[in-house]
């Protein structure tokens, strides 16, 4: 039996040959289309981008459930002894809110398992990082309250800068908060923004930055990067949204200004499409020791 098992949602796109390697927990958000609740680990993703392109009628999205968290728990407590769980940030989802419920739950059923949740107060790329380290540092046979720390410090280090073909989505799905002014102003002219959601801004959403095209952005997430990074190598992360073209093109940008211990590109899921609509491009990093 292992000290750590790492939970986390859907959200922060772990890809599946990771989530395996580590033992990952995954636990889905859900996207509602038609009346119909899908999974977003198992909704056809041409026909949600299909009806997203229609801009009526837009799916909905739903966080994991308290009984999601529940099953998983029960199941990973037969191979650790402590769960620690890594959800999206609160301020978007009742993710957290379930799990933590879920593990109030837990505590008679299972009163030999530790569980543990935290709020990453961040989504999808850096999410990522902080799990994947959060995961490494569990297959390491470290302690329940060293994996812990680890998480609680990749929190605070890591950043998360976004950008996407509209503001519409995020607008309409009520995330768009501190950038509600930009996706204002993105229906009287043409701009591509990069938002921001870390630790830095509490877990909601800012805007860092805008440009004129994406490359302009992606120079903009580039330039942004060796700020906060200071010649350090980099550790990082692109999740996106059906353009892998424009993540290979972002992830090549980056690779010729910076040295990287390591680098992830996955496609998100069901949820994070209908929020964002095709064409975001989530890029999650932080500075190595």
């Amino acid at each position: 039996m292992n000290k750590v098992a790492i939970m986390t949602d859907s959200i922060a796109a772990i890809p599946p040959e990771m989530a395996q390697e580590y033992g990952i927990g995954i636990v889905p958000a859900h996207v509602i289309m038609d009346g119909k609740d899908y999974p977003d680990t198992e909704i056809d993703m041409g026909m949600l981008y299909a009806r997203l392109e229609e801009k009526e009628n837009l799916p909905t999205t739903s966080g994991a459930t308290i009984g999601q968290f529940l099953q998983g728990y029960q199941e990973m407590s037969q191979r650790a002894e402590a769960i620690l769980v890594i959800t999206l940030t609160s301020a978007y989802s009742t993710t957290y809110g379930a799990a933590v419920q879920a593990r109030e739950m837990a505590r008679e059923k299972l009163p030999n398992t530790t569980i543990e949740v935290i709020d990453s107060r961040t989504v999808a790329a850096a999410q990522l990082l902080i799990v994947l380290q959060a995961a490494k540092t569990a297959a390491q046979g470290k302690s329940f309250q060293e994996v812990t720390k680890v998480a609680n410090d990749m929190i605070l280090r890591v950043n998360d800068l976004s950008t996407r073909d509209t503001l519409f989505y995020l607008d309409k799905g009520g995330l768009v908060y501190e950038a509600g002014s930009w996706a204002k102003a993105e229906l009287k002219s043409t701009f591509r923004a990069i938002l921001k959601v870390d630790a830095s801004t509490q877990g909601i959403t800012k805007p860092e930055a805008r440009a004129k095209t994406k490359t302009q952005i992606m120079n903009k997430m580039v330039d942004i990067a060796k700020e906060k990074v200071r010649g350090k190598k980099l550790h990082a992360s692109i999740v996106h949204t059906n353009v892998l073209d424009q993540a290979e093109q972002l992830r090549k940008m980056i690779l010729s200004q910076f040295q990287c211990d390591e680098f992830y590109v996955t496609e998100a899921l069901g949820a994070t499409a209908a929020k964002n609509g095709r064409g975001l491009i989530h890029f999650g990093f932080y500075g190595g020791d």
